[in-house]
């Protein structure tokens, strides 16, 4: 029996939603709900295709398809815009985060079609350096000092509490674990990634959001690709677990309540998720979250 709908963090769901020429406007949305920005012209790159997921899942490689295909790239007509999915924590994830919005903004140097002229006609070459927005939508608690679902990041000088004077880097963080939200929209958003439901008061693009992953609306081999991508996420943890359990035997302590804390706070500095750890040391969600 099918379920209802995908999960919104599947890598397919993703980029089929976020990533498809036919949705610009739920990109725009998303855009414009997090950053205040209207997006006008978007292009994006690396389309939604459900031939490279086909591809990798007929050759036996869809664990391979979690790091290769569930970020979104984009540019409009002030700046570009990249997101991604981060459903479990992993190590060197805030160096990760800013890598890939630096490395955006760097790659636009030099660039003929966006470079200004001077009245010499001489090309002003770091003319072509654009603003860059980046969304990660993180299915884990990152940042423990307060329950705000959003963070969004600039150049900022804190001596003298003032920001840059271009914005040309925001960096977001979308907790969906989180109770507090600044808008309605992104309460919106927030049920999307984690049910996959919206409520009638959502705008257009979030309801169609919700439309597009419904089991009824994909293909046949949209289903199967979506099944395998679970899978393989679903193995991919439980490898890790045993990998894990394989070489910490003598910190169980016999099952006792102390030996089981320490095997948990032993998972969680490997960034293992907090289901997994709860699944393998029998210790809940909330005993696990007062060790971290």
């Amino acid at each position: 029996m099918f379920l209802k709908r995908i999960s919104p963090t599947n890598d397919l769901a993703f980029k089929k939603v976020l990533a498809s020429e036919e949705n610009k406007d739920i990109l725009g949305g998303l855009i414009n709900d997090f950053f205040d920005v209207v997006a006008e012209e978007i292009i994006i790159e690396n389309p939604y295709s459900i031939d490279a997921y086909i591809e990798h899942v007929k050759g036996g490689e869809a664990v391979v398809l979690r790091h290769t295909l569930k970020d979104v790239a984009a540019s409009f007509k002030t700046a570009d815009f990249i997101s991604e999915v981060q459903v479990n924590q992993v190590r060197y994830f805030d160096e990760r985060t800013l890598y890939y919005p630096f490395d955006r903004y760097c790659k636009n140097y030099d660039r003929a079609d966006t470079m200004a002229i001077n009245a010499m006609g001489k090309p002003i070459r770091y003319s072509s350096l654009r603003p860059v927005f980046a969304l990660n939508v993180l299915g884990f608690a990152h940042f423990r000092d307060d329950e705000d679902a959003l963070r969004i990041f600039e150049l900022y000088d804190p001596v003298r509490k003032r920001r840059f004077n271009k914005e040309l880097l925001r960096i977001g963080y979308f907790e969906l674990s989180k109770p507090n939200v600044e808008t309605a929209n992104q309460k919106h958003w927030r049920d999307y990634f984690t049910t996959g439901e919206v409520s009638a008061e959502a705008p257009d693009y979030i309801r169609k959001a919700s439309r597009i992953i419904d089991y009824a609306n994909l293909g046949k081999e949209e289903r199967e690709v979506a099944d395998a991508l679970e899978k393989g996420r679903a193995i991919h943890e439980q490898e890790l677990v045993s990998s894990f359990l394989d070489g910490k035997d003598e910190g169980k302590a016999e099952g006792k309540a102390e030996g089981k804390a320490e095997v948990a706070k032993s998972m969680l500095a490997e960034m293992l998720p907090v289901e997994i750890v709860s699944k393998c040391t029998g210790l809940t969600i909330a005993q696990i979250k007062a060790l971290a």
